[in-house]
């Protein structure tokens, strides 16, 4: 199955959601439940024990793109490891609150 939202083409696997803008595959993510019960999505990458998650394919897809643009550039531009991690905290896209949290 394949959907288009966001200006995102969205093909539907299996086990996994193949992200595409455009031609250019941005990579894959997986759906998935939170402890509320409300549906979200990780990265097809992230196999930390507890993943971020985001609440909507299109955000999700929009981490990927900010994922792919930073390695794009870091290819291009030939950065060193550190300054990748760098200007990825600088880009980091927001994550859903999946826990608890207490107003202070």
């Amino acid at each position: 199955m394949k959907i288009k939202e966001g200006g995102f083409v969205f093909h539907y696997g299996d086990d996994e959601i193949v992200v595409y803008q455009g031609r250019r595959c941005l990579g894959s993510i997986v759906a998935l439940k939170e402890s509320s019960g409300r549906h979200s999505f990780r990265l097809g990458f992230d196999a930390r024990r507890t993943p971020r998650s985001y609440r909507g394919r299109v955000v999700a897809a929009q981490a990927l793109q900010v994922i792919d643009a930073l390695k794009r550039q870091a290819d291009k531009e030939g950065w060193l490891t550190e300054t990748l991690i760098l200007r990825s905290w600088d880009e980091k896209p927001q994550r859903s609150n999946n826990r608890y949290e207490s107003p202070d």
